[in-house]
């Protein structure tokens, strides 16, 4: 049924063509999904009879695991389409079917006095040999345009499917006039244009009267001049179109060109890719539900028979088509490999997909028998700035603006606006708003050849050198961020810059790459990591470009303590308070105080007293936080003044000295008091209201306050998740929030927020942080096979007083047992 020609069914005030997929009532286009499509062509070919649901299955969603849900979902729509309820019943247990009379005409069956205003002999537009998906929509909308707007461009990138749309357009308005079809992509010389259209319509292709016989033959009855393929012509094409239109009033024409033809009267509409399966979709049902999918399902078993997509597979072939952009000739390509490999490896080659997809049809255009050779046509087609400015822009992982492509080159603000509008018209960039701002971005397969280019013509060095800088000069002011004083859409706006930072970092380590440019970018970007809750992938960054100073024995001394303190702070995330964070933090004060920078020293010095405090030595602890006041001074900014008492609260606190911390940290937060929330940002990188309060709610829990420290739990917890900070979060919890509910008795409140921080720290590879959920988990009675050896002093001193009998035997066992602030509630 599926594969019938030319047949019109009748039900009441509907008509429905096959293979045009085209539905009508009382004359007029209605909308319909391509799935309802096919639903609507089974139902129909049954002539109001019952089609049984495996049936339905067999016919639409052929070797497909559909459930009933998306069977009703597609029939819903079909309803819907339709416009009564009544139309398509549901018999149950046996079927579905049309509740109006079907009558079934084969349309070669036309009226004798149409044929007659015909010429005899017309040149046939090709017909597809495969199904169009996915596309339904997009060709009633064409349909309905153009003979109201009569000259439209259907443009797009290379393999997007324009010819195929355009052909299904041409065939949805074959009815009320004559299609004529010219492929223009053989042509290479516009000088031939109008003599190709001419052969083309059975007329001479050249003499002084060529273009006065093209308008007579389009004059004789209505037509539709289908131009395919204008984009290497398209001054030629445009010239000839409005000349056209001008002497055949009832002309329609419908070019498809990888840009606008720029001509009067022309409308542009841009075809989109097919849409991809989202990150959500993972079972085979839904993956396949998506039009790129189906495509490359359809097209794989046209290969091999046996092709199937199941739960296991799903996922891969959602990944195949993301990274395909949705691009049809490229799934179509993609699926001719699956005789050589299964999904999940054909996902993972996609990193060589110019090389990997290579097996077109032999029939097909030279252009697209390769994906490679379909972005070649493109681009030897870019005038000799275009190419340098596209191939420059390859470097970008993600969204850029005109001021980013302008760090790129030495070209004038107006230069590079002008090149970028001609490659968004040329369909090799993608152009959107956001906001007051346009955004820009390559599509990953142009991005891959972009670079394929780059590398070739010597440029990469060299641009990827300017992209390094100009991402540096987008951090220039990280300092204010570090120490918690930027604006607060600072690290909003710049968390989209984050793959462009790996990419630039991943070039400044390689062999050709620029280790200078590296240690300035990553010590700029450093709030960036932290703010993302990236500390482990920052971790393994800095310990890479680490090694590579020691081993070149050369580097900016103000640039490598920066690299130093923030190593630091990555490792307490991490991997705790092991030796090497306080190596790290001690490293940096010395290089900081050789070459006379305080502010440096005394963010060496904040991580030289924090793990003190981590690793349980209190006392040291408090006499690093003296000493970081001492560097301040009375007459320090009040900022670090702040800083230096928050230090000493929580050294005086973990030593057993209440009233002192306290006393500390009230002052601190009646002078910091500003409700507006800066950033995420303290020294610690951590949210610095919720450090406060966390600090607060064990005071007032370790002076015999609990209800009010649960209540300051609480709340903390509700602010932590709500601005969604992963550092922020985990510290929350895991210092105040979790041990001040289980001294309230609260265990279920406790094992919540024991979940909710697993979720976290195993998300974000927080090894340190997760050490908490195993010691609290283990107080509280879960059994999960995991020790506390890994704690650190203060985690064990935690687990201990939160009922961790492991713990209580470690600090039990300590010279000491009970000196500092465990002491009285074990």
């Amino acid at each position: 049924m599926m594969n019938e020609q030319g047949v019109r069914y009748t039900f009441g005030s509907f008509t429905f063509d096959v293979p045009q997929m085209t539905l009508a009532k009382a004359g007029q286009p209605v909308k319909l999904g391509g799935r309802a499509a096919n639903l609507l062509a089974v139902l129909a070919a049954a002539g109001g009879g019952l089609v049984t649901r495996d049936r339905l299955l067999a016919e639409v969603w052929p070797g497909q695991a559909i459930d009933d849900s998306a069977v009703r979902v597609h029939l819903s729509g079909l309803r819907k389409a339709l416009g009564d309820d009544g139309l398509v019943v549901n018999e149950a247990g046996r079927g579905y079917r049309l509740t109006l009379p079907v009558t079934r005409n084969t349309q070669t069956q036309t009226p004798a006095v149409e044929v007659a205003t015909r010429p005899a002999a017309e040149p046939a537009a090709p017909r597809p040999l495969v199904r169009l998906l996915g596309r339904s929509e997009v060709v009633a909308t064409l349909a309905t345009e153009l003979p109201e707007r009569r000259f439209l461009t259907l443009a797009g990138p290379g393999g997007i499917g324009k010819t195929s749309v355009a052909l299904a357009t041409a065939a949805a308005l074959a009815q009320t006039a004559t299609v004529r079809f010219v492929d223009l992509a053989p042509v290479s010389d516009a000088a031939w244009v109008e003599g190709t259209l001419a052969t083309a319509l059975g007329l001479p292709a050249s003499g002084t009267d060529c273009f006065a016989a093209i308008v007579a033959a389009l004059s004789a009855s209505p037509s539709l001049l289908l131009l395919d393929n204008c984009e290497h012509l398209v001054d030629a094409v445009a010239g000839l179109a409005e000349r056209l239109l001008l002497a055949v009033p009832g002309l329609l024409i419908l070019a498809t060109s990888r840009e606008p033809l720029r001509a009067a009267g022309e409308w542009v509409h841009r075809l989109p890719a097919l849409p991809i399966p989202d990150g959500q979709a993972q079972d085979a049902a839904t993956v396949l539900s998506y039009p790129a999918a189906a495509l490359f399902f359809e097209r794989a078993r046209a290969v091999r028979s046996d092709f199937t997509v199941d739960d296991a597979t799903a996922p891969a072939l959602a990944e195949i088509c993301r990274r395909l952009d949705g691009i049809p000739l490229a799934i179509e390509l993609a699926a001719a490999r699956v005789d050589l490999m299964a999904l999940p490896e054909l996902a993972s080659r996609l990193h060589d997909r110019l090389n990997l997809l290579t097996r077109g049809r032999r029939t097909a255009l030279p252009r697209h028998r390769t994906l490679r050779a379909a972005l070649d046509w493109s681009y030897e087609l870019l005038a000799p700035e275009e190419k340098v400015l596209l191939i420059s822009l390859s470097v970008f992982r993600a969204g850029f603006d005109a001021a980013d492509a302008r760090g790129l080159t030495s070209g004038g603000e107006m230069e590079v606006l002008d090149g970028l509008a001609d490659l968004v018209a040329k369909s090799l960039v993608v152009s959107s708003r956001d906001g007051a701002t346009t955004r820009y971005r390559l599509l990953d397969t142009t991005r891959y050849y972009g670079h394929e280019r780059l590398v070739d013509t010597g440029l990469d060095g060299r641009v990827r050198a300017a992209h390094a800088r100009h991402m540096i000069s987008l951090f220039s002011d990280a300092q204010a961020s570090w120490e918690g004083k930027a604006p607060r859409d600072w690290l909003a706006t710049h968390s989209r810059r984050i793959d462009d930072v790996r990419g630039a970092l991943d070039w400044a380590v390689g062999e050709d790459g620029d280790i200078g440019l590296g240690l300035t970018l990553i010590v700029a970007s450093a709030s960036l990591w932290f703010h993302l809750s990236l500390p482990h992938e920052f971790l393994g960054r800095a310990e890479r470009i680490l090694a590579i100073l020691d081993e070149q024995g050369a580097a900016d001394p103000a640039r490598r303590v920066e690299l130093l303190a923030a190593y630091g702070h990555a490792l307490w995330h991490t991997r705790g308070p092991v030796p090497a964070m306080g190596q790290a933090f001690r490293q940096a004060l010395e290089i900081a105080e050789g070459i006379g920078n305080e502010g440096l020293a005394r963010r060496a010095q904040w991580g030289i007293w924090a793990h003190h405090t981590l690793a349980g030595a209190y006392a040291d602890s408090l006499a690093a936080a003296e000493a970081f006041a001492a560097r301040v001074g009375p007459e320090g900014g009040l900022t670090e003044r702040l800083t230096g008492m928050r230090m000493r609260a929580m050294s005086h606190h973990f030593r057993g000295e209440h009233a002192a911390g306290l006393a500390l940290l009230e002052t601190v937060m009646a002078a910091d008091a500003d409700p507006v929330r800066v950033n995420l940002a303290n020294h610690a990188q951590v949210d610095a209201k919720l450090a406060a309060l966390t600090l607060l709610m064990r005071l007032r829990w370790a002076m015999g306050d609990v209800r009010d420290a649960l209540d300051l739990a609480r709340a903390a917890a509700e602010d932590a998740t709500s601005i969604d900070h992963a550092l922020s979060l985990c510290y929350c919890l895991a210092i105040g929030a979790i041990p001040v509910a289980i001294a309230a008795g609260e265990r279920d409140l406790a094992t919540g927020w024991i979940d909710r921080l697993a979720q976290r720290t195993t998300r974000h590879a927080l090894d340190h942080w997760n050490i908490f959920v195993h010691g609290y988990g283990a107080a509280l009675g879960r059994l999960g096979g995991h020790t506390i050896a890994a704690a650190s002093a203060m985690q064990v001193e935690m687990f201990a007083v939160a009922g961790n009998a492991e713990a209580r035997a470690m600090v039990l066992a300590r010279p000491e047992p009970h000196a500092g602030w465990h002491g009285p509630l074990l």
